[in-house]
């Protein structure tokens, strides 16, 4: 009978054992991998445990099946679950937890990881806060963070510095991938749209080890969204501003079994501003060309991403693509004296990216992720001679006025992880090969090309649960220089419940660009020219931090406190060797040194933070100066308000810009200090749900202290110099926008 017993229950065991538990997020149905499974006795007594899959999926085994049973489910920025277990598949919908404190990042880490367990300290902007701030591109996205600071040139763009170290030195990633197209140095950030962006993750300091060249200050990675919902869907996105802006975008979705498609395209238009301009732009008539020139040029931009993603139980493969084209209108001031002709110029960016992804997983969290891509970029400036009594135009027959600029980068990775988070001793192996090309009119040296060839690995070990190092080191072969042999060791130290330390030491370097190395630009105005013969910049940083996080039942703070200090050796930089002669070269040395301190406090409602940083810089010329260091200082608070059941959010930014001295070419053609004047930024918005959230209108304000051109000051740095005085544009004034979102989705699949 006994006998007879166990094969009848047989049948009923296997099929316990095939049952297979879903687990997707409740807002979109993409989802969730690595969520906890703990199987419990009807008197939630623990007895196993699992987790489910890249796919979101776990197959219960034997010991899981059975009458009587309880699976709790937890993961990462979901509120947990407690539900019997089925007699048959389970599809699970988690609800997310606005008080949960942690969150995954990738950058600089050997897998995944949540950023209180990260070993580098990594600044996460969610899709949650870039939707607050109403961001179209980067630039809007950083705008409100501490330690980073904007800066505009309307024909160049918005650039970024961090660290008190310049744009040159901050290295920007879409997917781990190098974003290439520098100008002076510096990214135009407003060509870089967050339309398909998941979250976007900062990391102050040096990654060169990881990254290489430019790397030195910080690194910023975008990292788009790869996975679709159980059901396919369609967003509509339409943004407008009173100052004469339109972007509209789109993006479609779709999952089939285990193949995941994401497709974004949008057009942004701008139709140019300027200082004297006052409430909605005036499309009535005007007197002939008195508003053809504006300070804020009119701008056109077209993108498109797709990203596909097949995720298999071992395997994920995946290809993305990225087309942007950006066109800037220059119109000239009529020319003197008979104001019939002006000259117009047209500034085009075209850039196409493309990317092959592959990861493989092995049992005990071992992974190899390779990585291969190919950019392109060019900008093209055209200049016409414009008749503006018939508006017929012609191209200037001058080589100055007329450029292509192109440039290549090939990038391809391989990084191999040992372990998962859990071992005590693991390590990762990587290789990091470049191969730039340039080419244009302002190029003097034919078709120039620089190869990077770099290994590097890092050994992470844990003599005790709650202290980790990890040493680095990254070598590299360079076509042209001699990259040097980069260090770094890492310390991260759970000091108390809730407090973690961090501590760091890094080298890095920055590779002179292809234009400081083969730069030719003479004309009537100018004459600067490359150097062939300069040496990387190379820099010591020092790092530290303390982080606090504790969560309750009402709600969660947050706290930080970090300082560091950067040593640059050969700082590249722009120089006068005769009175009309400028190349670049490498002089003394640059410091940068300064702290951080923030709060935060949220519960599912409310959510506040307060923030103030300060920021030194030391070269050559402040040596000369009663005071080796210019300090600047900058202060942010937000407050966010969630009224779920209403589908209301409110929420509002502010940030403090204290004054920076910066240099300035004096009257004498010699170089001083200046200053920018401080300046104040606050924004304000409503957004509201409508038909179960399908719909979301949103309406605020930007710049509400209506902040224009920044006054700049000369100061007399000794000898014969004049002191004066001018401005720079940092924003278009007060700006009310109206943002309109529209959330179609079909039957799940």
């Amino acid at each position: 009978a006994a006998v007879l017993l166990v094969l009848l229950l047989l049948p009923s065991a296997q099929l316990w054992a095939q049952h297979l538990i879903q687990v997707s997020d409740a807002v979109d149905g993409t989802a969730v991998p690595f969520a906890g499974l703990e199987l419990l006795s009807a008197d939630s007594v623990r007895l196993a445990a699992l987790a489910t899959d890249q796919q979101g999926q776990a197959r219960l085994p034997a010991e899981f099946g059975g009458p009587m049973r309880l699976v709790r489910i937890t993961a990462l920025g979901f509120a947990s679950r407690v539900l019997p277990v089925a007699p048959n598949d389970m599809r699970v919908a988690l609800q997310r937890d606005q008080r949960v404190l942690r969150e995954v990042v990738v950058t600089g880490q050997y897998a995944p990881t949540y950023t209180d367990q990260a070993v580098h300290k990594v600044r996460v902007i969610d899709e949650r806060r870039l939707k607050a701030l109403a961001a179209n591109d980067l630039s809007d996205a950083l705008r409100n963070e501490l330690n980073i600071r904007l800066s505009q040139d309307n024909i160049l763009g918005s650039s970024v510095s961090m660290q008190g170290l310049s744009g040159a030195n901050v290295k920007v990633l879409v997917d781990g991938v190098p974003v290439i197209g520098r100008l002076d140095g510096d990214l135009d950030l407003a060509q870089i749209g967050v339309n398909g962006i998941a979250r976007i993750e900062v990391v102050e300091g040096p990654l060169s080890v990881s990254y290489g060249s430019n790397a030195l200050a910080g690194t910023i990675n975008l990292i788009t969204k790869r996975n679709a919902g159980t059901a396919p869907s369609v967003k509509l996105s339409a943004y407008a501003e009173q100052i004469g802006r339109l972007n509209l975008w789109g993006t479609y979705a779709q999952r089939w079994g285990r193949h995941h498609l994401n497709v974004n395209a949008g057009r942004d238009f701008f139709n140019g501003w300027n200082p004297t301009d006052q409430g909605l732009p005036d499309l009535g008539p005007s007197p002939a060309d008195t508003t053809r020139f504006q300070q804020w040029k009119p701008r056109e931009q077209y993108t498109a991403r797709i990203n596909y993603r097949w995720n298999g139980a071992r395997w994920q493969s995946g290809y993305k693509g990225e087309y942007a084209d950006d066109v800037i209108t220059n119109r000239g001031m009529p020319r003197t004296p008979d104001r019939e002709t002006a000259f117009d110029e047209r500034y085009r960016t075209v850039r196409a990216d493309n990317a092959l992804f592959a990861d493989r997983f092995w049992r005990g969290g071992r992974k190899l992720t390779l990585l291969a891509a190919h950019n392109r970029y060019a900008r093209t400036r055209n200049t016409w001679l414009r008749d503006l009594t018939t508006l017929d135009g012609e191209l200037v027959p001058s080589e100055s006025m007329q450029d292509t600029s192109r440039f290549t980068l090939s990038n391809v990775r391989g990084v191999y992880a040992s372990a998962g988070d859990s071992a005590r001793l693991r390590y990762e192996l990587g290789t990091d090969l470049n191969y730039e090309t340039g080419s244009g009119g302002r190029i003097a040296k034919d078709d120039p090309v620089i190869g990077d060839y770099a290994l590097y690995t890092s050994v992470e070990y844990r003599p005790v649960e709650k202290l980790t190092l990890r040493p680095a080191l990254r070598y590299a072969y360079n076509t042209v220089y001699g990259a040097p042999l980069l260090p770094s060791i890492i310390l991260r130290w759970s000091m108390v419940r809730n407090v973690a330390l961090r501590a760091s030491f890094a080298q890095g370097f920055r590779a002179p660009s292809l234009k400081e190395l083969h730069l030719f630009f003479v004309d009537v105005n100018h004459n600067i020219q490359g150097n062939s013969e300069l040496r990387a910049e190379r820099s010591n940083n020092y790092s530290l931090s303390f982080t606090w996080a504790k969560a309750g039942e009402k709600g969660s703070w947050r706290a930080e406190i970090s300082g560091f200090y950067n040593d640059v050796q050969d700082l590249i930089t722009l120089t006068q060797v005769d009175a009309l002669l400028y190349t670049y070269t490498n002089i003394g040395t640059y410091h940068t040194a300064g702290g951080t301190l923030g709060l935060g406090w949220e519960d599912a409602r409310w959510s506040f933070t307060v923030g103030g940083n300060l920021t030194g810089r030391s070269d050559d010329l402040a040596q000369q100066q009663p005071e080796n260091y210019l300090w600047a200082h900058e202060a942010r608070a937000s407050g966010q308000y969630t009224w779920a059941k209403g589908g209301l959010t409110a929420q509002v930014f502010y940030k403090y810009q204290g004054a920076l001295a910066n240099y300035i070419a004096l009257n004498d053609g010699s170089v001083g200090r200046g200053t920018i004047a401080a300046y104040s930024m606050a924004d304000a918005s409503i957004t509201k749900s409508l038909w179960r959230e399908r719909i979301g209108i949103t309406v605020g304000g930007k710049n509400l202290f209506d902040v224009r051109n920044v006054n700049t000051t000369a100061s007399d740095t000794g000898g014969a110099h004049t002191s004066g005085g001018s401005s720079v544009p940092m924003m278009t004034g007060r700006i009310w926008f109206l943002r309109l979102n529209v959330d179609i989705k079909g039957k799940d699949r």
